[in-house]
């Protein structure tokens, strides 16, 4: 169930229907939610008020897997989102366009939360390490945690890169930061002294520092 029908509602169903996942989508603007049905029709979109309790319950909030608060208005996701949490939703995902909120929301159990703001500074930082690091392994993804003091990073080793098939017991790994997972061929592991990446590995790497740009930077040989 999504709440609000901007483009984060719109891209958000249309990635996950094709899935299998049913999808009510509500819309208080009822030239949007006439939009919207037409543009998304295998998904059930409602003309009405998102935070209106009675409406909710009357299309089947209790028994939805997840709920997910994405209207303009961050106190209105905020509250929307902890009643769905009290009628038992399983996962709760609530748009938040303030920092200043982000303890509040831990606060009240709110875990997941997404902030518009925080993701495109990440996806801009991406996209400049990667510029100045042409030669290296660039990083595919980027994701800025506990407000900023640490990072999550994703890179794709290369068949050259001097640590490949060396059991990272026997590397060097950068003071820190952690290897924490490698994807292979669609398998996830969580990695031991033993384990050892491969060309072409997905490597997700956590740090407590900011700034860096090439795999090799924190694991050599």
């Amino acid at each position: 169930m999504l709440m609000g029908g901007g483009r984060i509602s719109y891209y958000l169903s249309r990635f996950i229907v094709p899935l299998g996942i049913h999808v009510t989508l509500f819309e208080l603007d009822q030239q949007k939610a006439r939009q919207l049905s037409e543009m998304l029709p295998k998904v059930d979109v409602i003309w009405g008020d998102g935070t209106n309790q009675d409406l909710l319950e009357e299309q089947g909030l209790s028994q939805m897997d997840a709920f997910v608060a994405l209207s303009n208005r961050d106190e209105e996701n905020l509250m929307t989102g902890m009643y769905a949490s009290r009628c038992g939703v399983p996962k709760v995902i609530v748009k938040n366009s303030h920092t200043t909120y982000s303890e509040i929301l831990s606060d009240l159990g709110l875990d997941s939360v997404i902030s518009p703001q925080f993701i495109t500074g990440s996806t801009i930082l991406r996209y400049v390490r990667a510029r100045a690091n042409r030669n290296g392994t660039s990083i595919e993804r980027l994701y800025r945690l506990l407000d900023g003091k640490a990072e999550a990073m994703e890179f794709i080793a290369r068949r050259e890169d001097p640590y490949i098939g060396i059991p990272l017991k026997d590397l060097t790994i950068r003071r820190g930061t952690l290897v924490a997972v490698i994807v292979r061929k669609g398998k996830v592991i969580v990695p031991f002294g033993n384990d050892h990446i491969e060309a072409g590995d997905s490597v997700i790497i956590i740090a407590c520092e900011s700034g860096i740009s090439d795999l090799n930077e924190v694991i050599r040989k």
